[in-house]
C-alpha cells in the first residue's frame, strides 16, 4: 500500500507515523516516568523532614531524660514533700494565710513516684502569689505546680483565694 503513494506522500505518511510513535512513547514511557520519578522525589523530602524532627525528638528526649535523672539525685536526700511546702510557705511570709494543707495518695509513674500536696490559702494579695510561686519555681528543687485555681474575695477583690496542688518526683 505504501508503494502506491507518491515520494511526497510517503514522506507525510512516514512523518506521521514517526510524530504517533513519539507522541505514544511520550505517554506511555517518559511522562509516567517522569510522574513517578517527581513523586518519589517528594516523598524522600517528606520522610527527611520527618526524620529531622524524630531527631530533634531525640534529643528532647535525651535532654529529659538527664533532667529527670538529675531530679532524682536532687532530691535522694531531700525532706518529704509535705515539710518542703511547709518551709516554703513560711519563707514567702504567707504561713497566716495558709487554710489547709493535704497530702495526696503517692503515684508511680514508670520509675518514679510521684508526691501531692493541696494546699488552700485565702486572703492573699497578688504579690503573694507571686513570691510564693517565684519561690515553689526556683528555690523549691523539684517542686512544680501541677494545678493552680485563683477567686477574688466577694467581699475584697483585691484579696485572693487560692487553690494549689504542688508535686515532686522522685525515684523510689
Amino acid at each position: 500500500m505504501i508503494n502506491r503513494l507518491n515520494p511526497r506522500e510517503k514522506v507525510v505518511v512516514l512523518g506521521g507515523a514517526a510524530v504517533l510513535l513519539l507522541i505514544l512513547i511520550w505517554f506511555a514511557l517518559i511522562n509516567p516516568y517522569l510522574e513517578t520519578m517527581t513523586g518519589l522525589d517528594r516523598r524522600i523530602a517528606i520522610q527527611q523532614r520527618g526524620l529531622a524532627k524524630a531527631l530533634q525528638m531525640k534529643e528532647r528526649i535525651g535532654a529529659l531524660r538527664q533532667q529527670l535523672a538529675t531530679v532524682g539525685t536532687k532530691q535522694r536526700g531531700s525532706r518529704p514533700l509535705f515539710s518542703q511546702v511547709e518551709s516554703l510557705t513560711e519563707q514567702t511570709g504567707v504561713r497566716e494565710q495558709l487554710l489547709s494543707m493535704r497530702p495526696q495518695p503517692a503515684t508511680t509513674q514508670g520509675e518514679f513516684r510521684q508526691q501531692l500536696v493541696e494546699i488552700r490559702l485565702e486572703k492573699m494579695s497578688l504579690g503573694q502569689l507571686v513570691k510564693l510561686l517565684h519561690a515553689v519555681e526556683y528555690r523549691s528543687g523539684g517542686i512544680q505546680v501541677k494545678s493552680l485555681r485563683v477567686k477574688p474575695r466577694f467581699e475584697d477583690p483585691s484579696s485572693l483565694d487560692v487553690n494549689m496542688i504542688l508535686m515532686s518526683l522522685e525515684k523510689p
